[in-house]
C-alpha cells in the first residue's frame, strides 16, 4: 500500500479544505426546522390525543435537530465566524411560525455558546440572540405561499393543467380510498402530501398506523403508507416550482436577496462591513424552491433541518466565486451542489448572471395579481356600442312604463271621484 501517497492526499484535502475556509467572505444558510408534531390531524386519527405540544409545534427531538446543526456550522465554519455573538457579525430571520422561532433559538444554542464576557449565568450555557421576523402577509421571502397571490394564481393554473388532471385520474383510486377511511376530503396530490406528513410523524416516533394504511391498494399492487403516498408526496413539492415563473416568485425572493448581499460584499458596500452570517429558519418549502431556483433540486421532500449553503469566496488572485452545499444526512459531508451551466466553484459573475432569470427586481409588484389583458380599440367599440343599446333599451322601457302608470292612475283617480 502506498502509504506516503495516501499521506500527501490527506494532507493535500486538509489543507485545501483549510484554505477554502481562509478565502470565505460571506456565509448565506437557509434550513428547515426540526421534527414537529402533525400539523392536520385527520377526523379517523387513533394518534390525535398523543400530541400534547398542539399541532405544529416543534418536539423535543427538534430542538436536538437544530441544536445539532447549530453545533455542526459551529464547527465547520469555525476558523470564519467569529466565537463571539455580535449583532453586526449575524442577521437571524425566521417566518413567523412557532417551529421556526424556535428552531432558530435552538440552533443558535449550538452555533454560539456563551463564552468570555458573553457568559451571563454560570448555571445556563445559553444566551438570547434576537431572531427577526414578519407577518405572512407581507413576507414574500419566506411565506410567499401565503404573501404572493400571482404565485397562488399559477399554482392552481397548474392544478387544472392538463397533466395534473391526468395524474390525479390516474391516482383517483387512491384518493377516493383516503378518503373514505382518514374522513378528510382528498382531492388532490396537496392532501396526499399532508396525510402522507402526518403518517409519517406517526411512524417516526412508533406510533400505530391505521392497518388500512398498510394495505396493498388492487389496482397499483402497493402499500397505501408508505410505497404510494411517499413519492406523491415529493410531486407535489416539485410542482411547488414547476414553471419559471413559480421558481421566480417562489425560491427567487429569498435567492435575490442572498445574490444581494453577494454583490455588495464584491462591491464593499455591505453593512454592517463585518457582516459574515445571514441565517433563515424556515420550512422544507423554502428549501425545495430554493434548490429549484438554483437548478439543483433531486425532487426529493428535503428532511427535517435539511440546510442550504451558500458561500462567497474569494481566491488569492482576487477574484470572487460561489459555493453551494446541501445538508440532508447527518452521517455523511454536505454535498457540493453544481449549478447548470457552471463549475462546482462557479465565479460570482457567472451565478450573478445564470440566476437572473428567477430573481424578481420587485417581487411585491411581481406578486400583485396578474393583470387582465387590455382590450383592444374594437372590442372597446363594441362594448360601446353594445352599452348605448342597452341604455337606449331602458330608457325606453322608462318611458313605456311611466305612461302606463300615469293611465293607471287617471282612470284609479276618476273610480274614486265617482264614489
Amino acid at each position: 500500500m502506498n502509504w506516503l501517497g495516501i499521506y500527501i492526499g490527506l494532507v493535500t484535502l486538509i489543507c485545501t479544505s483549510e484554505a477554502a475556509n481562509h478565502t470565505l467572505q460571506l456565509l448565506q444558510v437557509l434550513f428547515r426546522h426540526g421534527a414537529r408534531t402533525p400539523i392536520d390531524m385527520y377526523p379517523n386519527d387513533p394518534n390525535a390525543g398523543h400530541w400534547w405540544q398542539g399541532p405544529g409545534q416543534l418536539t423535543n427531538e427538534g430542538k436536538n435537530n437544530q441544536y445539532e446543526l447549530g453545533r455542526f456550522l459551529r464547527q465547520r465554519y469555525a476558523d470564519f465566524l467569529h466565537p463571539l455573538y455580535h449583532m453586526n457579525y449575524t442577521r437571524v430571520e425566521s417566518s413567523d411560525v412557532d417551529r421556526t422561532l424556535m428552531s432558530a433559538e435552538a440552533n443558535l444554542a449550538g452555533l454560539y455558546p456563551p463564552q468570555g464576557r458573553d457568559r451571563w449565568n454560570p448555571d445556563l450555557p445559553w444566551q438570547p440572540i434576537p431572531v427577526h421576523t414578519r407577518p405572512a402577509e407581507i413576507d414574500f421571502k419566506l411565506r410567499f405561499l401565503d404573501s404572493c397571490q400571482r404565485y397562488r394564481e399559477a399554482r392552481a393554473a397548474l392544478a387544472s393543467s392538463a397533466d395534473v388532471r391526468a395524474l390525479d385520474a390516474e391516482y383517483g383510486p387512491l384518493y377516493r380510498y383516503l378518503q373514505q377511511h382518514s374522513g378528510v376530503p382528498v382531492p388532490s396530490l396537496q392532501q396526499v402530501s399532508w396525510l402522507y406528513d402526518t403518517f409519517w410523524i406517526d411512524d417516526h416516533h412508533g406510533l400505530p398506523i391505521p392497518e388500512w394504511a398498510r394495505r396493498r391498494l388492487a389496482p397499483y399492487n402497493r402499500t397505501v403508507y408508505p410505497e404510494l403516498m411517499r413519492p406523491l408526496s415529493d410531486i407535489s413539492f416539485q410542482l411547488m416550482s414547476h414553471t419559471q415563473l413559480m421558481r421566480r416568485l417562489g425560491g427567487g425572493a429569498l435567492l435575490a436577496e442572498m445574490v444581494e448581499h453577494m454583490r455588495d460584499r464584491v462591491a464593499g458596500t455591505l453593512q454592517p462591513t463585518g457582516r459574515q452570517l445571514f441565517m433563515y429558519s424556515a420550512h422544507d418549502f423554502n428549501v425545495a424552491a430554493l434548490l429549484a431556483a438554483l437548478g439543483v433540486y433531486n425532487g426529493v421532500a428535503p428532511p427535517l433541518a435539511s440546510c442550504v449553503m451558500v458561500e462567497l469566496h474569494r481566491d488569492p488572485t482576487g477574484a470572487f466565486f460561489v459555493q453551494v452545499f446541501y445538508r440532508n444526512d447527518t452521517t455523511v459531508e454536505p454535498y457540493s451542489l453544481r449549478l447548470p451551466g457552471c463549475t462546482m466553484q462557479c465565479p460570482w459573475e457567472a451565478f450573478r448572471d445564470l440566476t437572473r432569470p428567477v430573481r424578481p427586481a420587485d417581487v411585491a409588484a411581481e406578486c400583485a395579481s396578474a393583470p387582465h389583458p387590455a382590450p383592444s380599440s374594437a372590442a372597446l367599440i363594441g362594448e360601446s356600442i353594445a352599452l348605448g343599446l342597452i341604455l337606449m333599451a331602458f330608457l325606453v322601457a322608462g318611458v313605456l312604463f311611466c305612461r302606463s302608470r300615469r293611465r293607471e292612475d287617471i282612470r284609479y283617480t276618476a273610480l274614486d271621484t265617482g264614489n
